[in-house]
Order: C-alpha cells, then structure tokens, then sequence
C-alpha cells in the first residue's frame, strides 16, 4: 500500500487526478442510489473543475518541493487549500444529495467561490517559494 500511495503521489497532479475520479465514481453511486439527476451531478462536478484545473495549472507551471498532503513532511499550502475545498465540495454535495436538496443551486454555490480560491492559488504560483508577501513586495520594486 505504502509503495501505491508513493507512485501515486510522486506526481501531485496525478494523485489530484486520482482522488477526483475516486469522488467521481464514488458521488455517483451514492447519488444513483438516492434517485439523483445526473444531469445536476455533472454541473457539480463543473464546479469543482475550476479549483482543480487552477491547481493542476499551477502545479504545471511551478512545481512545489514540498512532499504531498498524503506523505510526511511539509505540505504546499496550495496543495492544502484544493484537498481542503475537495473535502468540503464532498461534504457539502454528499448533504445535499442524502436530503433531495437543490444540487443546481450547490453547484453554483461552489461555482462562484472558485474565481477568489483560484486566484489565491495562482498567487501563490507566481510568488517564489518561501517568500512572504513583504519580501516579494520588496524583489519586485
């Protein structure tokens, strides 16, 4: 197990890729189960697909040396921010499926967060690693 997780995570954006498949396939069982549109899932999973292609993105472009959330050592606060929001898309999509709720209105909840957390994120990605605000300030006057 241990030297799946390695291979997997030796690539953050394939471990990313990974864990949203996993989410894909297991939300839509448990939507199936409980009678859900999956035309209203597939505009869920859009919204997701914002915070996640920021990532990858900026994974792409700047790649952290920092170890992944699944492995000892230092994570990337980018890479904790989009599990973070990965986890509460879960949630939130899981509560409004088990209750019939209005997984349109979820989608668009999550939707129109994506634009502040991806721009966090490509900040970050722009910004030389380890560097605080005031000394990226300061290099770039």
């Amino acid at each position: 197990m241990k030297s799946l997780l390695r291979r997997c995570c030796e690539s953050k954006r394939e471990c990313m890729t990974y864990v949203v498949v996993f989410f894909w396939i297991a939300m839509g069982i448990f939507a199936s189960y409980y009678g859900t549109d999956f035309k209203d899932l597939a505009g869920y999973f859009i919204s997701l697909t914002g915070f996640i292609g920021v990532y990858i993105f900026s994974e792409t472009k700047r790649k952290s040396n920092d170890t992944s959330v699944f492995m000892k050592g230092p994570n990337s606060k980018r890479e904790v921010l989009t599990y973070l929001m990965v986890v509460i898309w879960a949630i939130v999509g899981g509560w409004v499926i088990y209750n019939q709720g209005d997984l349109s209105g979820a989608s668009a909840y999550f939707a129109a967060l994506t634009p502040f957390v991806g721009s966090y994120i490509i900040g970050e990605t722009f910004r030389p690693n380890g560097k605080s605000d005031e000394s990226y300030d300061q290099i770039n006057s």
